[in-house]
């Protein structure tokens, strides 16, 4: 039963996906089924490895990365002020940041478990891997998907046998990094979206827009939602990205708080079941990537939910696997496939250390 827990948890997300595109935005639910497809099937390849696999092309992995990185920014397609995509005309077109968490994962949890990190060159090795996806994404500029990659690395070197002084300097770094960011990179709308989440609420302008129609979206559900489309706010394009970013504000209108606490309740779970295979797991390598794909999992959906209903400002967050994009279904359905590799190899017994 261990095995199908994974999957059952991404069949009852994808099944909710494609009921509400089919609802709000009835002429993505084919594209999308065809992501599924695609995903499920890397979904399935991927756990069918051993773990030990990904270790050994983990860097090739992370240098195939930051080239792909790169591209965009010569010769991408910008789409929503947002040049991370490289089209590929009228077939397809990826965006590769999407695939950062899981390669960086993998290339990370090697040098914290092959190399000493209190040495001062493994420390600034270890800064250099997460800081080049990181600002090479940046300068996309994708803020949303720079945040949550961040927050996910950055959850494994916490964790990791790391000293008190270079917490410290981390810290140091990253406001420094943070005040560059929002001084030379950042765009005029972007910080406009941060500083109206901390102005007056009260009038609606062109920055709160967003946000207030997804509270009128979420509020108006109530228990039992509108039905199935039958939403107001999403149906007459009031509420804006009703497929990628506001998609959980979508499925408050229509499915009330009963579809809002389950979604709540089936990522709860996903993230609890990543942290219970961490804890399973003998190998240390899949300690470190499961911490970060639950890491993953539960700062990228509570930073969505959030911006959803008003508790956080809005960054241009997708819901992994419930929102509307090929390329992020692809690359959930391959961390969560190294989750289920690294679920399959469990032993009997086995105790939980980071070190």
């Amino acid at each position: 039963m261990r095995l199908w827990i994974l999957p059952i948890l991404m069949v009852v997300l994808s099944l909710l996906s494609l009921l509400l595109l089919k609802s709000v935005a009835p002429s993505l639910a084919g594209a999308q089924f065809v992501f599924f497809g695609l995903g499920f099937l890397i979904f399935g390849v991927t756990a069918r490895f051993p773990y030990s696999w990904y270790e050994k092309w983990a860097t090739p992995a992370y240098f195939g990365l930051c080239f792909l990185l790169i591209v965009p920014l010569m010769i991408g397609k910008t789409t929503r002020g947002i040049a991370g995509w490289i089209d590929f005309g009228t077939l397809f077109s990826i965006q590769p940041s999407q695939l950062a968490i899981p390669i960086a994962a993998l290339t990370l949890s090697h040098v914290l478990v092959k190399e000493n990190i209190q040495k001062i060159r493994v420390f600034l090795k270890v800064l250099l891997l997460i800081g080049i996806p990181a600002g090479l994404i940046l300068v996309e500029p994708d803020l949303g998907t720079t945040v949550i990659y961040i927050l996910a690395l950055g959850s494994m070197v916490f964790l990791s046998p790391i000293s008190g002084r270079y917490l410290i300097s981390v810290l140091v770094l990253s406001l420094i990094a943070v005040s560059f960011g929002w001084f030379f990179v950042l765009k005029p709308y972007q910080k406009t979206r941060i500083t109206s989440f901390m102005s007056d609420t009260s009038k609606v302008t062109d920055a709160n827009y967003n946000a207030q129609q997804a509270l009128i979206a979420v509020g108006s559900g109530q228990i039992f939602g509108r039905g199935l489309g039958q939403g107001v706010q999403s149906h007459l394009r009031f509420l804006p990205e009703r497929q990628t970013d506001f998609i959980f504000a979508s499925l408050a209108e229509e499915l009330g708080l009963i579809g809002s606490v389950l979604v709540v309740v089936v990522y709860s779970t996903l993230s609890l079941f990543c942290l219970y295979v961490a804890l399973r797991t003998a190998d240390p390598l899949g300690k470190y990537f499961s911490l970060t794909a639950a890491a993953t999992l539960i700062f990228q959906s509570g930073v969505n939910m959030g911006m959803n209903v008003g508790l956080l400002p809005i960054t241009g967050i997708t819901l992994p696997l419930l929102s509307y994009g090929g390329s992020s279904i692809i690359a959930t359905c391959f961390l969560l496939g190294i989750v289920q590799s690294i679920n399959r190899q469990l032993p009997a017994k086995s105790s939980f250390h980071l070190t």
